[in-house]
Order: C-alpha cells, then structure tokens, then sequence
C-alpha cells in the first residue's frame, strides 16, 4: 500500500491488478454485445430439443457487460429490461433506512446512502436484441468477484439462457484472473447451484474473511454464502490475455 498524505486525483486503484481489472471491464461495456460461439450454442439447441422446440430456429444469441454509468439509448433498454426480470422473479428487495428498492441501485451501479453499489455491472443474455437473462457482478480484485443477483425471465426458464450467461461471466472473470465467485443462495435454490454449477458453503470462518477485504459484500438475510472457484481449465495465461486485449482494442471478437 501507498503512503498515501492525502488522496490522489482522479480515478486510482489500491494495486496494479485492480487498474488491469477496471481498464478491461470499461472497455468491454465499448466492446458492445458479443455473439457467441457454436461451441456454447450447443448447449442451447441441446435445451431445445428437451422442450420439444425447434432446435434449428433462426436466433441471434449475445451476451453483454452493461452500466448505468456509460449508459446509451440502447444501453438503457436494456438495463431496463433487466430490471424488469428482475422484479418478475424477485420482489422488492426494500433498503430498511430510505424505503427504496435496491434492486434498480444494483443493476444501474448507483449508490445509496449505506449502500456501494457503485462497482456493479450487469450481464445479459439477448435473444434477437431483447434481454432474457440477466446478472449483477462486482469484482473485488483477483481474489474475488460477488455474484449478488441472478434470474431469466419466467417464460424462458428451462431453455438454458443462464447457463450459457454464466459460461460467458465465467470466461469474464479466467480472462480478469479472478480466482473465486461467491453469491448469496436461498435455500430452494441452493441444491442447483451446488449439483449444477459446483458452488460450495462457505464456512463461517472463510465468509468472515471475505468480509474483512469485501466490506460491501452483498449478503441476503435467510441465504447461504456460496463459493466456486473459477475453472482451471478456463484459466488465461499472461500471453493469451495480451492477445485478447489486443482483439477488444481492434472492436474484435472476445471468444477466439
């Protein structure tokens, strides 16, 4: 740490891999939506065959990293979109002090008096331009990223958008060298996502050490804290990283 004797100008961050970390993320909200590759979209047509659809429909999947503070037209459709699943699949989640819902706060990153939520992004999935699944995320460092909020709207549950959603958040934070997700799990949603996505139950201890580095952790009252680590195999050495930032710079694709 710096012997810092009064607080720099500007944006500035506690280390190096933090500046790393929100120079990449501002220029992916740039980089626009990204259409996913066939590899991912297996999974996809795989759901769809389950269900009884028509696997082999014309459909433009794309996933993006939207904030409320480099917000557009589009941008803000979008978001608002999110809010609206949201609200569909959540009710209110009401801060105690000014009656406000802190849901719209989370997704749009605005602080609330006792509440930093500055540092939230929101991940969505588009199906023809229009939103279907939609994630918070907060990355604290390498070390962690939060995942406070989840849902798909109701009328596409079971088609696997959040799968293919959380593939994407998954390859975000290999490429940001995150090493740990954790997010708060309510008991009826608990079992999908340790069988499914291979969470685990934080200890006591492990959760109370997060919390000394991650003040702002969101926590849910009546959930469990989760953990996973991001997988080795989606790991991005030092060179593959440096050709991937090369890519974003040039408007290219993310996934190579």
């Amino acid at each position: 740490m710096a012997d810092l004797r009064e607080i720099p100008k500007g944006k500035w961050f506690c280390c190096s891999d933090c500046g790393r970390i929100h120079s990449t993320l501002q220029k992916l909200l740039i980089h626009g939506a990204e259409r996913l590759p066939d590899s991912l979209l297996d999974v996809l047509k795989k759901k769809y065959v389950e269900k009884g659809l028509d696997a082999d429909i014309n459909i433009d999947v794309r996933w993006r990293l939207l904030s409320g503070k480099f917000a557009s037209p589009e941008t803000r459709l979008l978001l608002s979109q999110a809010v609206g699943i949201f609200h569909e699949c959540f009710n209110p989640i009401v801060d105690a002090a000014t009656g406000r819902d802190l849901i719209p706060c989370m997704v749009y990153g605005r602080n609330l008096k006792g509440q930093e939520y500055g540092g939230m992004y929101c991940a969505v999935l588009t199906i023809n331009s229009f939103v279907v699944s939609a994630g918070i995320i907060r990355v604290f460092g390498q070390e962690i990223a939060e995942i406070p909020l989840v849902a798909t709207s109701m009328a596409n549950h079971g088609k696997g958008y959040f799968q293919l959603l959380f593939s994407c958040i998954e390859k975000l934070l290999a490429f940001l060298n995150v090493k740990n997700i954790v997010l708060p799990a309510a008991e009826e949603a608990e079992s999908i996502w340790t069988d499914k996505f291979g969470f685990k139950k934080l200890r006591p201890d492990q959760l109370s050490e997060y919390r000394k580095s991650c003040c702002q952790m969101v926590i849910f009252q009546g959930t469990s804290m989760l953990q996973k680590e991001v997988p080795t195999d989606q790991l991005v050495s030092s060179i593959e990283r440096t050709e991937l930032y090369k890519h974003m710079n040039q408007g290219r694709s993310y996934f190579l």
